[in-house]
């Protein structure tokens, strides 16, 4: 029996786990032993109920890719929603002006923006090669940050692409990964998206513009991905400690974890179909879940909105 709950798209027939697991930190692991780990992160996982994946190219330069598919290799793919990205291509010749890497292990490829029509069709296509896996439900925009002029080359070449790919069948949905609320916006004003995976400024510790975003979201039935609800690790920082001793201090007056309060944070709003999350350790899985299903009182969010923590 599943230990998630699941929640639906509002336009499609796709089921999303509330969480889901994202291939990212897998960079992190080295060698054949990162293999077995990655690949025994994905199997927990799949036995305690989740059951929507993401991953890209960019996450160590297709390792994580690679990694990932290992682990759904001989899942139906009818029983499970998976997602990867386009935006950063990768070249196996390096003749292309390189991305930096940002991650400390990754395959001998060369990450490259290019949002070119044909860049995105490429990008697409040899994803599904690296995951060993024909179908994939949703493709995100990403990298709109990392590369130079990204935002605009996106809105002009690169979505028009994506959709092209969504109208000719290759994939369900499309949408845009944005690590930020204005990202978000001029994405959401010029297309017609499925899904915005909000990688940014949508955290209950940092959710000041998120507002209207997801008002708009609501309103065009667009689905929403909470996206690393503990900011990539941003929560524990040490600028960060006064904001979450306060509240760890609310949590315990409620007799629940933070943890809880930052994986659920997002959940509160309807268009949110899961909160997604990534890990190196197995035994992650089940103390996430096990923070997932914490009972919060609805008293306490009503109690961080009169400490001005909670701003809509």
């Amino acid at each position: 029996m599943t230990a998630i709950s699941r929640r639906k798209h509002p336009r499609h027939d796709a089921w999303f786990s509330e969480l889901s697991l994202g291939a990212s930190s897998w960079s992190k692991l080295d060698g054949a032993e990162g293999d077995r780990t990655a690949l025994a992160v994905t199997e927990r996982a799949w036995q305690i109920g989740i059951r929507y994946f993401d991953t890209a190219p960019y996450y160590g330069s297709g390792l994580c890719e690679r990694r990932l598919g290992s682990g759904l290799a001989w899942k139906d793919t009818g029983d499970y929603l998976l997602s990867t990205k386009v935006g950063i291509d990768l070249d196996p010749f390096g003749q292309r002006k390189p991305v930096a890497h940002h991650y400390p292990h990754y395959a001998p490829f060369t990450p490259v923006c290019d949002y070119s029509r044909d860049g995105i069709r490429r990008s697409f296509e040899t994803s599904l090669h690296r995951l060993g896996i024909v179908s994939c439900d949703i493709a995100y925009m990403h990298g709109l940050s990392i590369c130079d002029g990204g935002i605009d080359a996106a809105l002009g070449t690169g979505m028009p692409a994506l959709l092209e790919l969504r109208d000719a069948g290759h994939v369900r949905m499309v949408g845009v990964g944005a690590n930020s609320p204005a990202i978000a916006m001029a994405f959401l004003e010029r297309y017609d998206i499925d899904v915005l995976l909000f990688a940014g400024g949508f955290t209950l510790t940092d959710h000041a513009g998120a507002g209207p975003v997801v008002e708009e979201c609501a309103k065009r039935n667009i689905g929403i991905i909470a996206a690393s609800p503990f900011a990539n690790g941003a929560y524990f920082a040490a600028e960060n400690t006064a904001d979450r001793q306060r509240l760890q201090v609310r949590c315990a007056e409620y007799g629940i974890s933070d943890t809880a309060a930052v994986i659920q944070f997002g959940l509160n709003f309807p268009s949110v179909l899961s909160v997604l999350w990534s890990t190196t350790k197995p035994e992650n899985v089940d103390r996430t879940v096990a923070a997932l299903n914490e009972t919060i009182p609805a008293a306490f969010w009503e109690r961080l909105r009169e400490d001005g923590a909670l701003l809509f």
